[in-house]
C-alpha cells in the first residue's frame, strides 16, 4: 500500500502535525489578546502583561535546545519529536484550569520548549527521510502546517468561548502522538547507532516500490551513501568538534544565522501574534477578527506556489522574490499607517489598503522566508553536527524572536504601528542584497555536494 514518494509525504505529514501545534502557539495570542485585555476578561491583565504573554514563549525556547540536541542524537529523531506532544498537551491543560496570568506564562513557556525542539528536529528528520528530487517540496510542508495551525487558532478563537478554544487546541497534540508513533525512524539515526537492519527496514518503508529487485538495489545504494556521510562510531566523537569548528560548517552556520536574523526582524511572525490588534488600529471593510482569519487564509494559500516551484526553479530565485516583495509592501503599509494615523489624513476609498498591503507582505514572506529556511537548513548542515548547528540556530532565533516581540510592542505603543512596517521594509531591502551576493543554490544537489560548496 502506497509507494516511495507517497510514503515519504505521509511520514512528513504526520510529523507536520507537530509543526501545526507551533502555528497554534504562534497565532494563539491574536484572537484572545483583545478578550484578555477587555473588562470582561476571564484572566484580567494589563497591556504590558499581555505583551509578556506573547513574548515569554521565547523563554521556553531557551530551555530545550540543548536537551533536545542530546535527545536527537541519543534517542532518535522520531522519539524526540514525539516527546513534544505531551509537553504541548500539558500547556493547554494548564491554561484550561488557570485563573491568573502566571498560568498563561507557564503555558507559553511550555509551548516554547516544545516549539524549539520541533524546529530543531524537523529539518534533520525531513532531510534524512526524503529523496533529493522532493526534498525541497517536503521541506515546504513545514510552513504549510504552521500556517494551518495559525488559521485554526484564528477561526476557533473568533468563534468559540475561551475555554472551548483551549479544549479544541488540546486535541491537536493528541492527534499528533496517535499518528506519528507509527512512522519509522530516520535511517541516518540507525546507521549512526550501527543498527543496519533497522536502517534497511526504514529505507524499505520510505522507498517502497513495485519492482522488488529495483528496490533492493536502491536500498543498497542509499545505505552505502548514508554510511559515507556518517563516520564510523568509534571516530565520530573525535571528529564532531573538529567538524563543528571547521571552515565548511562555520560558513554554513554563519549564513544560516544571518538568514534567521533577517527573517525575524522583517517582523511577519510578530505580526501574526498581534494580527487582530494591528488590523483594529485602522478602518477596514470587516471586523478585525475576521480580517485576521482572511489574512491567515491568504498566508496558507500563498505557500502552495512555492511548494511547486522550489524543486523546479530553485531556492535562490524564490528568496530574492520574497525579500524584494517584503521590502516593497512593508514600506507601503508603513506609509499608509503614517499618513492615516500619525498625520490624521483621511484618504478616500482606502480602507482596503492596510489589509491588501499586509496580506501581500505575508504572501511574499511565504514565497521564501516563511517556507524555505527549513529545507535549506536540512541541506546546509552535515549529519555529524546537524543537531549542534540547529541548537545554535534555535537559541539565536529565540533571542531574536524575544527581541522582535518586545520591540513590536514598544514601537507600537511609543512611536506608532507604522514604525514596525518601516523597520521591516528596511531590513527586507538589506536582505535582498545579501541574498543576491551570498546565497548558494542547492536545488538537485546531494547533501555531500552541498557540503563541498562550503569548503
Amino acid at each position: 500500500m502506497y509507494e516511495g514518494t507517497t510514503r515519504q509525504f505521509i511520514a512528513a505529514s504526520c510529523a507536520c502535525l507537530a509543526v501545526f501545534t507551533t502555528g497554534m502557539s504562534i497565532g494563539w495570542p491574536a484572537p484572545v489578546l483583545p478578550k484578555l485585555l477587555s473588562k470582561d476578561s476571564p484572566i484580567p491583565m494589563t497591556s504590558s502583561e499581555g505583551s509578556w504573554m506573547v513574548a515569554i514563549i521565547e523563554v521556553g525556547n531557551y530551555l530545550s535546545p540543548i536537551p533536545g540536541a542530546f535527545a536527537v542524537d541519543n534517542i532518535g529523531r522520531k522519539w524526540t519529536l514525539l516527546a513534544t506532544g505531551p509537553i504541548t498537551a500539558l500547556s493547554y491543560i494548564i491554561a484550561i484550569y488557570s485563573t491568573s496570568v502566571w498560568g498563561l506564562y507557564t503555558m507559553r513557556v511550555l509551548q516554547g520548549m516544545a516549539m524549539s525542539v520541533i524546529y530543531m528536529t524537523i529539518p534533520i528528520y525531513f532531510g534524512e527521510i526524503s529523496e533529493n528530487k522532493i526534498r525541497g517540496t517536503i521541506g515546504t510542508l513545514t510552513q504549510i502546517s504552521c500556517n494551518l495551525g495559525i488559521l485554526y487558532t484564528y477561526v476557533l478563537g473568533a468563534q468559540l468561548s475561551y475555554t472551548s478554544y483551549l479544549i479544541s487546541s488540546l486535541a491537536v497534540p493528541i492527534l499528533f502522538m496517535v499518528t506519528f508513533v507509527f512512522i519509522p525512524e530516520s535511517p541516518y539515526y540507525y546507521v549512526s547507532k550501527n543498527q543496519e537492519d533497522k536502517a534497511i527496514a526504514s529505507i524499505k518503508w520510505l522507498r517502497k516500490r513495485k519492482d522488488s529487485q529495483g528496490l533492493f538495489n536502491f536500498v543498497e545504494d542509499e545505505l552505502n551513501e548514508i554510511k559515507n556521510n556518517i563516520k564510523p562510531r568509534e571516530s565520530r566523537d573525535q571528529m564532531h568538534l573538529q567538524q563543528f569548528f571547521g571552515r565548511p560548517n562555520r560558513n554554513a552556520l554563519f549564513r544560516s544565522l544571518t538568514l534567521i536574523l533577517f527573517k525575524l526582524l522583517i517582523g511577519v511572525q510578530t505580526l501574526i501574534a498581534y494580527a487582530t490588534t494591528v488590523f483594529a488600529s485602522s478602518t477596514s471593510f470587516l471586523p478585525s477578527e475576521y480580517i485576521s482569519i482572511l489574512f491567515a487564509v491568504i498566508l496558507l494559500v500563498s505557500i502552495f506556489p512555492t511548494t511547486y516551484f522550489v524543486d523546479r526553479s530553485g531556492r535562490r530565485p524564490l528568496f530574492l522574490i520574497s525579500a524584494f516583495g517584503c521590502a516593497l509592501f512593508s514600506l507601503v503599509a508603513g506609509i499608509y499607517y503614517y499618513v492615516s494615523i500619525e498625520l490624521g489624513i483621511q484618504i478616500p476609498y482606502s480602507s482596503w489598503v492596510p489589509f491588501a498591503s499586509v496580506s501581500l507582505l505575508g504572501v511574499f514572506f511565504n514565497v521564501g522566508w516563511g517556507s524555505l529556511l527549513t529545507p535549506l537548513f536540512s541541506e546546509y548542515f552535515a549529519p555529524g553536527v546537524k543537531a549542534a548547528d540547529m541548537t545554535v540556530c534555535n537559541l539565536t532565533g529565540s533571542t531574536l524572536s524575544l527581541f522582535s516581540y518586545k520591540l513590536f510592542y514598544l514601537m507600537n505603543e511609543h512611536v506608532g504601528v507604522y514604525s514596525n512596517f518601516m523597520f521591516g521594509g528596511l531590513v527586507s531591502a538589506v536582505s535582498t542584497v545579501y541574498i543576491y551576493v551570498y546565497l548558494f543554490e542547492t536545488k538537485g544537489k546531494t547533501l555531500s555536494e552541498i557540503q563541498d560548496m562550503f569548503k
